[in-house]
């Protein structure tokens, strides 16, 4: 979004060095924007704890105003008992295994689960203020042939075609283990990627009446800390494309959802894993 002529995107994670270091790769990008110093910000941000929460919201409420998308992206891996749960070679080894870690779920479901709620509700009067600018009428509308109405001069004033009728939008990153039955990542890791997609789900239903878009974007393996450690190339039983996902496959999937062709886009789960979900028992 930033080379596509986002005008604010601010970042939000635990360690405000990693997100410093973030924005300096995409200022020093070739396709970044010319004149890009106000467009990218970083802000300190806990997402399991609601008053880190509210203390970024309250900033970006004070400096712009709005928010026209948020992206739930947080996540830890949990306990890694995958290898040991496979290679168990007696029922007490595999109880062991399926036990390993177990005092950790509490951290990966409030990183990679509660927080998708705890932060999209504090987002949500952004949000709501975004449509609000974008024409739309603000507020709870309910009932059979009652569609939202939306002031087409509001477009014209902050220079959108006539035709944008975006509303706003949540996207939420949960995971292709979102919906393996093979433990893939570890059993922490698989449920609560599963809860994370089912919640945002539910938020699409919730915020129908409200005017508020919530989608779920599932990656297979791409690079990242989870994954530095394992090779990127797959077998075509594990992965048909034969390899990791890469910055064109998660942006391009990424534009075509905040963008107008996405408009109509609502309640989805999107995968990109490269057709892992078809190599392994699944749920989708």
């Amino acid at each position: 979004m930033y080379q596509n002529g986002a005008a604010k995107i601010y970042l939000l994670g635990r360690r405000l060095a990693v997100l410093q270091d973030a924005i300096k790769t995409l200022q020093s990008s070739p396709s970044g924007p010319k004149s890009s110093a106000e467009t990218l910000a970083a802000i300190a941000c806990d997402v399991t704890d609601r008053s880190s929460v509210s203390a970024a919201v309250y900033q970006i409420t004070e400096e712009i105003g709005y928010v026209d998308v948020l992206i739930n992206n947080a996540g830890v891996i949990g306990p890694p008992n995958t290898s040991a749960i496979y290679g168990a070679e007696s029922i007490n080894q595999l109880r062991d295994a399926m036990l390993y870690g177990f005092n950790d779920w509490e951290k990966t479901f409030q990183i990679n689960t509660k927080a998708v709620v705890g932060v999209s509700a504090a987002f949500l009067p952004l949000l709501e203020t975004a449509n609000a600018r974008r024409g739309w009428m603000k507020g709870k509308v309910t009932g059979n042939g009652n569609p939202r109405k939306q002031d087409m001069i509001a477009l014209d004033k902050i220079g959108a075609s006539a035709d944008d009728d975006r509303l706003a939008h949540i996207i939420t990153t949960a995971s292709v283990a979102s919906f393996m039955r093979y433990c893939t990542a570890g059993l922490a890791y698989n449920a609560s990627k599963a809860g994370a997609a089912h919640l945002a789900k539910m938020m699409s239903t919730i915020l129908s009446p409200w005017g508020i878009r919530s989608n779920v974007i599932c990656p297979g393996p791409y690079p990242s800390e989870m994954t530095k450690d394992r090779g990127t190339a797959f077998g075509t039983s594990e992965i048909p494309q034969g390899r990791m996902g890469n910055a064109n496959d998660a942006a391009g999937l990424l534009l075509f959802l905040v963008g107008k062709g996405g408009a109509y886009i609502n309640g989805t789960v999107q995968l990109t894993d490269g057709g892992r979900t078809g190599m392994f028992p699944a749920t989708y």
